[in-house]
């Protein structure tokens, strides 16, 4: 019998006990995969909108303490536009609505004759009037969620709209929103005069130094205001940085349980095999060998478990996405490193769990092991 043979023999000789332990690395691995493929889904959607629209720089409150951040006067812009290396300011004024059948859709106020308009294609229909206080343009897949074409009714919380345009933006985020003139979503909001973002648009050929001279400049100048890059919205987001703790911290907990679940299968294996180990020592086994055989045990627990819950976890991610919550906002981010890191944690976590009991198989006196 090969050395490959016999530690499937030792994990077959109880199913059940190893199906359980392959169920609990699987669920461990599984909502790693899921959750921190939404968590990264969230930031990569808001990232493609910056994007999308060639945003250099973004201003907003110095501390956003929810998806969207506070809102502050727009009348800043003035001073902003006078500073060194800007091209453009664009103001608008976000925030998340129950939209009809639909509990989270965002809506962007963008302010007219700007260029925060120009990367969005209008595929029918107008765009709403700059003093227009009743008409919106819909994203193409916000119009196929809500069942909308031109000129149908769009109820925003109390207040009813006329869907006037139907456009397409290459960010996922935006193609699921609402968009109207500022005004109308400071009147909306009950915010008047006011924005929660700032888009900058710089000088063609501004150096990475200039850029981030400017932004020092921004942070030095506006007291209660932040400027960053829109590769680094996670780092300025308060909300973003909370999903990721409590992804990492869910994920922890159930990794933990994972491996308790490995060492008590593992553990319970070698009580159940003393008087084999002992054989095995009587006949020259090395101690380090009837190691490595236990350890063997749980590592291959763990890289089956870890596939496993990959395949789970893509799963459960494709679920969310297309619950009402999230579809339309974000696509999990399931790339091929997240596979093979949640895969690696899984054989990490096989070997952490065999440590402890390969360490007492291999103590074994073979004269002890062999009297039980």
């Amino acid at each position: 019998m090969s050395f490959l043979q016999l530690i499937l023999k030792n994990l077959f000789r109880r199913r059940s006990r190893s199906l359980l332990t392959l169920t609990g690395i699987s669920i461990g691995i599984a909502a790693v995969v899921s959750l921190s493929g939404i968590a990264a889904g969230f930031e990569q959607s808001w990232a493609n909108v910056y994007k999308a629209r060639g945003t250099d720089l973004v201003v907003t409150k110095s501390i956003a303490r929810s998806t969207m951040p506070g809102p502050f006067p727009w009348s800043l812009k003035a001073e902003l536009q006078k500073m060194p290396h800007v091209r453009e300011v664009g103001g608008l004024l976000s925030d998340v609505f129950s939209v009809e059948d639909s509990p989270t859709v965002l809506v962007i106020g963008w302010e007219p004759k700007t260029a925060l308009w120009n990367h969005v294609t209008l595929v029918s229909g107008r765009w709403p009037d700059d003093a227009s206080k009743d008409t919106v343009a819909i994203g193409t897949l916000n119009a196929e969620m809500l069942g909308k074409k031109l000129g149908d009714k769009l109820q925003i919380e109390t207040r009813e709209f006329t869907v006037c345009g139907i456009f397409r933006s290459a960010a996922l985020a935006e193609s699921g929103a609402v968009v109207m003139p500022l005004s109308a979503m400071q009147a909306l909001t009950e915010k008047e005069g006011m924005v929660n973002f700032f888009d900058i648009w710089l000088e063609p050929h501004t150096s990475p130094e200039e850029t981030e001279a400017l932004r020092d400049s921004i942070k030095k100048e506006f007291k209660d205001l932040t400027a960053f890059n829109p590769g680094s919205v996670s780092e300025s987001n308060l909300a973003m940085q909370v999903a990721k703790a409590m992804t990492w911290a869910v994920s922890s907990i159930a990794l933990v349980v994972g491996a308790i679940g490995v060492m008590n299968t593992i553990l319970m294996s070698v009580f159940e095999r003393l008087h084999e180990i002992g054989i095995l020592l009587a006949i020259g086994w090395r101690r380090g060998r009837i190691m490595q055989m236990i350890l063997a045990e749980s590592l291959l627990l763990g890289l089956v478990g870890g596939i496993a819950g990959c395949g789970l976890g893509v799963a459960a991610a494709r679920l969310l996405q297309r619950s009402p919550w999230v579809h339309g906002k974000l696509e999990a981010a399931l790339d091929l490193r997240l596979l093979v890191t949640a895969v690696l944690i899984a054989i990490a976590l096989g070997g952490l769990g065999g440590l402890y009991p390969a360490w007492i198989g291999s103590r074994m006196s073979p004269a002890r092991a062999l009297r039980q």
